[in-house]
Formats: C-alpha cells, sequence, structure tokens
C-alpha cells in the first residue's frame, strides 16, 4: 500500500483538529457566527440624556432592520444589543465589560459621553472593536487617531466657531460670554468661542463653567448680565441650557443665545419654552421637519413599534448612518470577516451618503467626519427649528 494511506481513526483525529482549529480561529474574532454579527452599543435611556441615547438606539435598530430584510452582511444578520449606562461613566464600564463577556459582541455602535467613551477606551482598544459613535464628538475620543474608534460629526469647536461666525455679523458690536458644562463636552465650546473671538479681534468677556448635574443657574446668569454679555455660547446638557434661559427671563435678561446640535431635537422646544424663542443653533443633520427626512420616517415607521416614532430625532440620523457604515466596511470583508479586516475598510470610506445627511469619509489617520454644517433658530410659535443660514 502507499504511503499515503490513512486510518478511519486517523481521519477522524484529523477532522477534529481541523474542526478545533476552525474554532480556535472565530474565537480571536468574537460576535460572528455563519448567521449572524453581533453588535453593540451602550447609552443612557434615562435621566437628562435619555432623550439623546434613546433615539440614536431607534436609528440603529431601523438601520438594522433594514439591513437585515436585504438579507443581511454577506448573509449574516445584525444582532443589535444595547445597555443602559444612566449616563454614568462607571456604569458604562460595567455596560461595556457585559458587552465583551456576556453577549460576545463583535463590533460597536454607540457610546454615551465624552468621559464615559474614555473610561471604557483601554477595553476597546485591548479587544480591536470596530467602534462607529454617532452620539460624541469628543476630540480626546479622535485625536491622535485611535485604530479602531470612528465617530461622526464635526468637533464642538468648530460647531462652535461656525455658530459665533454666523451669529456675530447679526449685530455690530456684541460682546460674547459662556456658560459650559466643566468636561469633555463643554470645554472644547468654550475653546471654540476662544478661537473665534481671536478671528474676530474680540475677547470673551466672560466665561463660566458648572459642574455636571447643576440645575440652579441664578449666579452664573446675574454674572453674565452684570458683565454686559449680550451674546452666550451654551454648553450643558438641554435640560442645563433650558434652566439657563429660564433664569435669564425671570430677571429680565435677554441676550443672544447660541447652541450646539445637542439641544437640536424637537423635544427641547417644548424644555425651553417660550423662553427659548429665537435661540440659535448651529447642527451638520436637517430638522426632523426637513423634506429630506420624509423617506427615513417612512423606514420608521415600517420598523419600529408606533410609540416609538415621536420619540426620533437628530441622534436617530446618525445612528442610522453609523450602522450603514458599519455594514459597507464589513460587507467588503466578504465571508472572512475579522475586526481588523471591517477597521481597515472604514479607512477607506469616502464620500459615503446613506441618504440623510451630508456624505462622509474616514482615512488612515482621520477617525472624526469633516462635516459642514447650518444654523438654524428656535421657533416656539411654530414649534419648530427654522434655518437661518
Amino acid at each position: 500500500m502507499g504511503g499515503t494511506g490513512m486510518r478511519p481513526a486517523s481521519k477522524l483525529l484529523t477532522a477534529l483538529c481541523l474542526a478545533l482549529g476552525s474554532s480556535a480561529a472565530l474565537a480571536n474574532d468574537p460576535g460572528v457566527t455563519d448567521t449572524e454579527i453581533v453588535v453593540g452599543g451602550f447609552v443612557p435611556f434615562t435621566g437628562p440624556a435619555g432623550l439623546l441615547g434613546y433615539a440614536g438606539t431607534l436609528g440603529s435598530r431601523i438601520a438594522a432592520a433594514e439591513i437585515n430584510d436585504r438579507g443581511g452582511v454577506n448573509g449574516r444578520k445584525i444582532n443589535l444589543i444595547v445597555e443602559d449606562d444612566e449616563y454614568v461613566p462607571a456604569k458604562s464600564v460595567q455596560a461595556m465589560q457585559k458587552l465583551i463577556d456576556v453577549h460576545d459582541i463583535f463590533a460597536m455602535t454607540s457610546v454615551s459621553g465624552g468621559s464615559h467613551g474614555l473610561a471604557v477606551m483601554p477595553m476597546i482598544e485591548e479587544h480591536n472593536i470596530p467602534t462607529i459613535n454617532p452620539l460624541v464628538t469628543t476630540d480626546a475620543h479622535f485625536e491622535p487617531a485611535r485604530a479602531s474608534f470612528f465617530g461622526i460629526g464635526m468637533s464642538y469647536q468648530q460647531g462652535v466657531i461656525d455658530l459665533v461666525r454666523f451669529v456675530d455679523a447679526t449685530e455690530d458690536g456684541l460682546t460674547w460670554g459662556s456658560i459650559v458644562q466643566d468636561d469633555e463636552s463643554g470645554i472644547p465650546r468654550e475653546e471654540g468661542l476662544d478661537t473665534v473671538l481671536a478671528e474676530l479681534g474680540k475677547e470673551a468677556v466672560l466665561k463660566q463653567r458648572f459642574k455636571r448635574g447643576q440645575a440652579d443657574f441664578a449666579a452664573e446668569v446675574l454674572r453674565a448680565r452684570e458683565a454686559g454679555v449680550d451674546a452666550i455660547v451654551l454648553g450643558g446638557l438641554p435640560a442645563q441650557n433650558a434652566a439657563i434661559l429660564k433664569e435669564a427671563k425671570k430677571i429680565g435678561y435677554a441676550p443672544k443665545f447660541g447652541a450646539v446640535w445637542m439641544d437640536h431635537i424637537p423635544q427641547v422646544i417644548d424644555l425651553y419654552g417660550p423662553e427659548g424663542d429665537g435661540v440659535y443653533v448651529y447642527d451638520f443633520v436637517p430638522s426632523m421637519t426637513d423634506e429630506r427626512l420624509k423617506p427615513f420616517l417612512e423606514l420608521a415607521n415600517k420598523y419600529l413599534p408606533a410609540e416609538d416614532v415621536p420619540k426620533l430625532n437628530r441622534y436617530s440620523i446618525i445612528a442610522y448612518t453609523g450602522m450603514k457604515v458599519h455594514a459597507a466596511a464589513m460587507e467588503a470583508c466578504g465571508k472572512e470577516l475579522t475586526r481588523a479586516c471591517e477597521i481597515e475598510n472604514l479607512k477607506k470610506i469616502r464620500d459615503f451618503d446613506a441618504g440623510f445627511m451630508a456624505p462622509l469619509s474616514f482615512g488612515e489617520d482621520v477617525r472624526l467626519t469633516d462635516l459642514k454644517g447650518s444654523v438654524l433658530r428656535v421657533d416656539h410659535a411654530a414649534g419648530a427649528f427654522v434655518a437661518v443660514e
């Protein structure tokens, strides 16, 4: 007999070794089977940031349902799992650990906040988890470029720069100030104000910072009035910004107020109340009443329970886009889907258009998209954000 023959027992042993080798290879990239890809995230569903986090999850769900309806990603269906971190960094770490250890995720589709993202970043980097965050544009997440962490939007600094340029041109001699949260979300807005005022040959008259969770802004508003500030950059969560507006109204103080995209959600108009009429808001996402979003709302009505449709906002649009980008990068890997492959394909994304916001691009060292926005203004009587630029 020739020397290439094998006994049945040897053939069985070889087959078992090959099977075990295949399983070991799969273990290096969790969350992928022949039939599904597990994508996870953590956001707040409750509390001051709950309107943002839950709406983002809805956008991801719409995209995942649409992708799955069309056959999935190379035949694999998206299994979306999102944990509630209540907007508490310590709970963000717990949620991330659960996503890795219990849910065995392949990729991440949402991270709730600036400090929350930094708290879990070591875990994301250790496991090389492809992450696209539609909720936060904190510089520390993206500069310097991290291997697997991507974001959709623009920096808070640039948003404030564009906003102030526009508002400052509406009236001669405006004096500027800011009231921002003392964290990775608020401080960049203060920095953006400093940058644009230097460009305009001005300086901020008064810059004030407050701690997370603060609810009483009587002192800050009074100081701004006494300093003669007649244009203010707001840098808190919507509920805090609303409290500042109401305090100003209470003492008869009427400066121009400017905010960025965090306040561009329909519920904010009621939260602001009449005191918010005329507030400028800068965003790179169209208003939910914009004609361009009709097809998105049709998808929402198709894939969401009726009670969830009114909860959609701008974060739903970005999260939808983020999930579609994930799917495009995964699909380019073919059947041999690995984290490393998806990350390489994300870096190659150029002018990706999901249909509802400006096309976006990444690059070898570009992790946060550079999108152009526009200025809106709150029309309380109409219950809408009206484009003014």
